[in-house]
């Protein structure tokens, strides 16, 4: 399957400011999504309109939008658990 990967500039910045075993560990946990694009992740209910999900990955939760059309998985925001979902 084709697929692509999306990172918004909010998110390359918390990804920037990541150590390097978080980041690895972040970019391993995005590409085996491509394998099962819904396997491990949580849908939000915040929003009807474009439905968010939530993947897990140790205390940091990646905050995505996957299109399934061509699989592309846009990460909006990277963040520890205890604040990444004020805003959604």
């Amino acid at each position: 399957m084709t697929w692509r990967l999306v990172i918004a500039p909010g998110a390359e910045h918390d990804f920037a400011n990541l150590d390097r075993a978080d980041k690895q560990w972040i970019k391993d946990e995005l590409y085996a999504l491509a394998d099962e694009p819904r396997k491990h992740l949580k849908k939000l209910k915040g929003n009807r309109d474009l439905p968010l999900y939530s993947l897990r990955v140790g205390r940091y939760r990646v905050i995505l939008i996957i299109e399934d059309d061509v699989l592309v998985i846009f990460v909006i925001e990277i963040g520890n658990r205890s604040s990444v979902y004020r805003n959604y």
